[in-house]
């Protein structure tokens, strides 16, 4: 019993954090820096236990934890502690202490730890439903100065989503007598591929997720969430989340659904190719940064969700390194959206970027750097990516879904090629306040994480792979 409890310290280090963040506020502490420094500590303490008990959990009925939990954990940390410090600036700003927000990213962390490592597929609904309400928390901060119907819009939306995946478990949970577990499911799922019922139930459990992840024709919320949010949440939905949530689509496709993968193969690829054509075109009809990257996100995710159609090992590990390198490459541009301040106002439109070359000639050439890493540039890190996955287009046969894809990146180069032009050419519309020191610093490192992703530095490659396949063991 005690080595149960000893299982939990990752999630229970979290759970230190959130009592922690509590005590501060009740102490009245009104500085963003101390609860940011208190939220880092604890999130360091969870990965820190998660390394050490990679692959122990305290609930084998509904939990498993191995090395590709620990992967999606790590990578979902690195983000979650650079959002963490930078987000401090934000609240620092705004004169605000931000407790709640760390308090709903703590949450977030034990939530997403969980959803990770779910063999159960009532403890995904359970995990699945928790970090929904979250991001409506989340979001509901983004508008405390100004109402939004967007908080209600999205739970709303959400709630019918929730309803759907608890129809799908309901269904699964009657005809197998309550045991579903993923392998137990899948053994269904195959013994029983006619089955119309089971088949709806496994599309009911899948769309879910890709709404949450904002593809085509799911993406009604996307831009409410990462378009309309304050920097700090918009940053959360547009790195954390979809960290998350690829990591357990690829689970469930490998563990759960690849007895359906000739029924799911062309309804990827269809929603793949939409999301590439309205992803590429919605950032070209925006002039908010965080919405013409929200637009980004979706062309990418579509690539990610091609290759995942395929439902072959190797090319989940493409989809993985693409979107790796392209979080990475977006990461470097939010960095910059934080040195954007006139006036003490964070700003967010194409055209306040007129003539920041000028006067920030160094943030400037860190968003041209993740802007051409985004758009495949070599030597950069989304070449990498790009480059496997038109190998595996061409080796396959997919034409037509290759010319969609390298059509639709040039008209999303254009939008990129418009920010980058208003930022060197146009003339200066806006002060710009002096940066804060551990914006250039934040941003040094994770250009150069763009740059030598490219290169594999220590074999790097070849470690996420070991650490990727175990999900089909």
């Amino acid at each position: 019993m005690l080595h149960y409890m000893v299982y939990t310290l990752p999630e229970l280090s979290l759970f230190f954090g959130l009592l922690h963040l509590c005590l501060l506020y009740l102490l009245s502490y009104d500085a963003a820096k101390v609860y940011a420094r208190t939220a880092r500590f604890w999130l360091l303490a969870s990965l820190f236990c998660s390394i050490l008990l990679y692959d122990k959990t305290f609930s084998p009925m509904f939990f498993e934890n191995n090395a590709y939990t620990l992967l999606f954990k790590l990578l979902a940390g690195f983000f979650a502690y650079i959002m963490l410090g930078l987000s401090a600036m934000w609240f620092g700003a705004e004169n605000r202490t931000g407790c709640r927000y760390y308090v709903l990213i703590l949450c977030a962390l034990i939530g997403s730890n969980l959803l990770l490592a779910s063999s159960n597929l009532l403890a995904t609904l359970f995990c699945y439903g928790l970090l929904i309400y979250i991001n409506y928390r989340l979001l509901a901060i983004s508008y405390e100065k100004l109402p939004s119907e967007a908080p209600t819009r999205y739970m709303g939306l959400s709630g019918v989503v929730v309803l759907l995946f608890a129809a799908g478990y309901g269904y699964l949970h009657y005809r197998l007598d309550g045991d579903v577990e993923y392998g137990v499911l899948r053994e269904a799922f195959a013994e029983n591929k006619d089955s119309f019922r089971l088949y709806m139930a496994a599309v009911a459990v899948v769309v879910p997720v890709m709404y949450s992840l904002g593809l085509a024709p799911f993406h009604i919320t996307a831009e409410d969430k990462v378009g309309k949010g304050i920097l700090p949440v918009s940053h959360y939905f547009a790195l954390f989340l979809p960290v998350v949530l690829w990591g357990t689509l690829i689970k469930m496709d490998t563990a759960l659904l690849a007895p359906y993968q000739n029924e799911f193969a062309p309804v990827y690829a269809g929603f793949a190719l939409l999301s590439v054509i309205f992803g590429a075109m919605g950032a070209n009809s925006r002039i908010n940064l965080h919405r013409i990257f929200a637009y980004s996100s979706m062309y990418h995710f579509g690539i990610v969700l091609l290759l995942l159609s395929f439902f072959k090992l190797e090319t989940d590990f493409a989809a993985f390194v693409y979107l790796f390198v392209c979080l990475l490459s977006l990461n470097g541009s939010y960095l910059v959206f934080y040195s954007l301040k006139s006036r003490g106002e964070y700003l967010a439109s194409v055209t306040s970027l007129s003539g920041l070359a000028e006067t920030h000639p160094y943030t400037t050439g860190a968003l041209l750097v993740s802007l051409f890493s985004l758009i495949g540039l070599p030597p950069l890190a989304v070449f990498m990516g790009q480059f496997d996955c038109i190998s595996i287009l061409l080796r396959n046969g997919y034409f037509i879904s290759l010319g969609i894809v390298l059509f639709f990146l040039l008209v999303l180069a254009k939008a990129y090629l418009d920010i980058m032009k208003t930022a060197y050419f146009e003339k200066k519309v806006k002060i710009f306040d002096t940066e804060n020191r551990a914006v250039p610093l934040y941003t040094v490192f994770c250009i150069s994480c763009i740059v030598l992703a490219a290169f594999n530095p220590g074999n790097l490659l070849q470690i996420l792979k070991d650490m990727f396949y175990v999900v089909s063991l």
